[in-house]
């Protein structure tokens, strides 16, 4: 529960201070660059209570401003509003290309983008309207209700939910800030010609020292504050309901079973576990038991079945296309390779292969039986009723923290039953040290692959359609990097961590993905051209966070400006779902339509799931957060994100993904804490901002006091709401959710499923 505010401490150590600048004098925040500014410590020690600001003390620095060299992260400069305009244009007229490439690729592949009206998996009342617009309407019109709930799972629904709270809080503060703060930055800002038009609405026309603005600016500050921290506590209310509802209504297995982990040598068979928990909370307690077994051959059997299954099928649909039965050559080691009929073949493969699968399915079931042996220390044990596992999780069975160890288990589909029959602690512990070491490596490596990257895409031009290049190229590499880290993050997490399930992992994804983010996206400017340096400077002078930041970000809302822009087409490239459309069409030409469907779904997990979709859109909130009052036009830009969002993503949710194993919304309370350390750094940020600029400590103090007050939200938030259990009162006063979830017949057991398959196929062959 406190990995996040470690996250946070360690994030706001690491973004402290580089001493900045040489002197030069400025006139407003655009221009910060050159200005010498006292430590946070030497700020607050040198003006009196809340007085007047003393004249700010200098030392020599290094300057930190490659970060439009190395990443593509253009400063502030004239003439921005150009390529910002061309961007624009540019955007709306990739948005329209995709809009209108999905309306006909809707209607001629409806099994890729209308599954779930096809089907009738989603509710009457979700279902879009049969015109050619009806898909742009639904996003806005379904209601994320319990039936919708029901059909796509709640971790997917609250995606939804997450969309809808992002624009409700991007335009409190946006329009507040755009209708107020706009023409007073316009008007009275006094920044003078020099400053660029795009940054003539924002703080960048603020000279320093200005008599009132500023005093304005914190109570802004206090306002957005707030209004963060309503709407996420408010939001969070309301998933308590949901989240307990899920709960109740878990259906049976799941909602009655532990996973055990650490079962003692002396206790590993089925009937000793069975016997442990006898004693423990009382007779007939314990419904079944599954240890985890060691079936290696098995499962080479099983597989080898489906891949002859797999291609029987493939040579029978060739079969009925062309009316010609298909042939292939066999090889064996020393002989020549000999053709037979592919069909007869294969059948002749399925049917050997499921006699050698059933004796070895007898062998694993007899050696089980004995204590240790093919059995691991690792099970699932299901219990009769609910009060008895959640007693089963709180007791403590042994001194030592790693033996007895009892947890939800996963979602049946999402476990990983390899990973799960591994109890070595020492290689486990060695290859978690490898993973942070890549991860690492990540860090370090970011800066020269955005290089590459920006400087392949500044060396092209486009000719007449340069202005409109102007205003992608320079944010390529980091689009580019940050587009394919998902996939290498899970590709570490995969091989370096030993994970019980695959939710787990997208889990592990949604924090890294958003830490790196935070520091390579919002915080880019500030880490500059060598990561290694700024965080040696940042140990050297933490307190000197404040500074940095307020003369590194502001430095860059135009490209944030073009950064969000960029967001809105690449969310209707998404709506083409042209991964799931190239995988059907290719299996389509040696599958049915169906089983073609099947093989192409669901869409890639590690850049669409719910890890890398929450890093992605927490972050794009964040930009309109932080960045909202140094420029009141970005919470704008970044709210029209939100809107592209809910009609995108409330049709594929809805209407075309398939339904994923559901957490019941681990994914949503680490994004609410995700907003919540966002807008700690806000705060940061804009203490810097006032105590360099402000003409006296005041707005700086105001901006201190939110940063406390948002902190201690957080541990609030932190300790308050407990979501992850049913409360106990609950599963005493059972309601007609639980009753009903309770009398619904047994999904399939936790038991492996090259043993499940290889008891269906022995009982066949035994009937037969």
């Amino acid at each position: 529960m406190k990995n996040d505010l470690r996250l946070a401490a360690v994030l706001i150590a690491l973004v402290g201070a580089k001493e900045a600048c040489e002197t030069v004098d400025d006139v407003s925040l655009l221009q910060s660059k050159n200005q010498k500014f006292p430590t946070l410590g030497k700020m607050l020690a040198n003006s009196a209570a809340f007085g007047e600001r003393a004249a700010p003390t200098t030392y020599p620095n290094k300057t930190n401003d490659q970060a439009e060299e190395v990443m593509g992260v253009k400063g502030n400069e004239m003439g921005d509003e150009h390529a910002f305009f061309s961007g624009l244009i540019s955007n709306a007229a990739m948005i329209c290309c995709a809009a209108v490439g999905f309306t006909f690729l809707r209607r001629h592949y409806p099994l890729v983008y209308s599954f779930n009206v096809l089907e009738k998996i989603i509710p009457e009342k979700a279902m879009p309207e049969e015109t050619l617009l009806g898909w742009l309407k639904l996003g806005f019109q379904v209601e994320t209700d319990e039936e919708l709930v029901s059909a796509l799972g709640l971790d997917s629904v609250l995606m939804l939910e997450f969309i809808s709270l992002s624009l409700n809080i991007l335009l409190r503060i946006g329009l507040v800030g755009f209708v107020v703060f706009c023409p007073l930055h316009y008007f009275f800002g006094w920044g003078g010609p020099d400053i660029p038009a795009l940054s003539k609405m924002g703080m960048g026309n603020v000279v320093n020292l200005h008599p009132w603005l500023y005093y304005l600016h914190a109570l802004y500050c206090a306002y957005v504050c707030y209004t963060v921290k309503t709407l996420v506590y408010d939001a969070q209310e309301k998933f308590l309901a949901r989240r307990f509802k899920w709960l109740k209504t878990l259906p049976h297995p799941r909602s009655r079973t532990v996973l055990v982990e650490g079962i003692p040598e002396e206790f590993v068979s089925e009937d000793k576990v069975r016997e442990f928990f006898g004693l423990a909370l009382g007779n007939d307690v314990v419904e079944e038991v599954h240890l985890l077994k060691k079936t290696k051959k098995l499962q080479q059997l099983v597989a080898y079945r489906d891949h002859s299954i797999d291609c029987k099928k493939q040579a029978e649909f060739q079969f009925e296309k062309t009316e010609k039965r298909p042939e292939h050559y066999k090889v064996n080691v020393g002989q020549v390779p000999e053709k037979v009929d592919s069909i007869e073949f294969y059948t002749d493969e399925v049917k050997k292969t499921e006699e050698a699968i059933a004796d070895e399915y007898h062998r694993i079931q007899e050696e089980s039986k004995k204590v240790g042996g093919v059995n691991c220390r690792n099970g699932f044990v299901t219990f009769k009723d609910r009060k008895s596992v959640e007693l089963a999780k709180e007791l403590d069975y042994h001194s030592d923290a790693y033996t007895w160890v009892l947890t939800e288990p996963p979602d049946l589909e999402m476990v990983r039953w390899d990973e799960l029959r591994v109890s070595d602690d020492v290689t486990e512990t060695a290859q978690e040290l490898v993973g942070y070491a890549c991860v690492f490596g990540l860090y370090a490596g970011f800066v020269p692959i955005c290089l590459w990257i920006t400087n392949l895409a500044n060396s092209i031009h486009m000719g007449f359609l340069q202005p409109m290049w102007a205003s992608l190229a320079p944010t390529m590499g980091l689009t580019l990097f940050l587009s394919f880290l998902p996939t290498v993050l899970l590709l570490v997490i995969d091989n370096c961590y030993k994970l019980r399930s695959s939710s787990r992992a997208q889990e592990m994804l949604l924090r890294w993905y958003f830490w790196f983010q935070v520091i390579f996206v919002l915080l880019v400017t500030a880490v500059g051209n060598d990561f290694w340096d700024f965080v040696k400077d940042v140990a050297q002078n933490p307190l000197n966070t404040p500074h940095l930041l307020a003369d590194q970000l502001p430095k860059a809302t135009h490209f944030y400006m073009n950064w969000i822009v960029v967001q809105w087409s690449t969310h209707f490239i998404n709506l083409t779902r042209y991964i799931n459309l190239s995988k059907y069409l290719g299996f389509s030409t040696v599958y049915t339509e169906e089983e073609a469907k099947k093989k192409a779904e669901p869409e890639d997990q590690d850049y669409y799931g719910f890890g890398a979709r929450g890093a992605r859109w927490c972050i794009n909130l964040l930009v309109g957060i932080v960045f909202g009052t140094l420029n009141p036009a970005i919470p704008l830009l970044a709210a029209v994100n939100f809107v592209v969002c809910r009609a995108v993503y409330g049709y594929l949710i809805v209407a075309a993904e398939t339904r994923k194993p559901d957490l019941g919304g681990n994914f949503w309370v680490m994004n609410m804490r995700h907003v919540l350390i966002g807008t700690m750094l806000y705060c940061i940020l804009m203490t810097g901002v006032f105590l360099d600029r402000a003409p006296t400590v005041v707005p700086a103090a105001v901006s201190v006091t939110c940063l406390i007050w948002i902190i201690q939200s957080y541990n609030h938030f932190q300790q308050h709401f407990r979501w992850e259990a049913l409360p106990f009162v609950e599963m005493m006063y059972k309601d007609k959710d639980m009753i009903a979830a309770a009398a619904e017949e047994a999904e399939e057991s936790f038991e492996q499923p090259e043993i499940r398959h290889a008891r269906t196929i022995a009982a066949n062959l035994n009937s037969d």
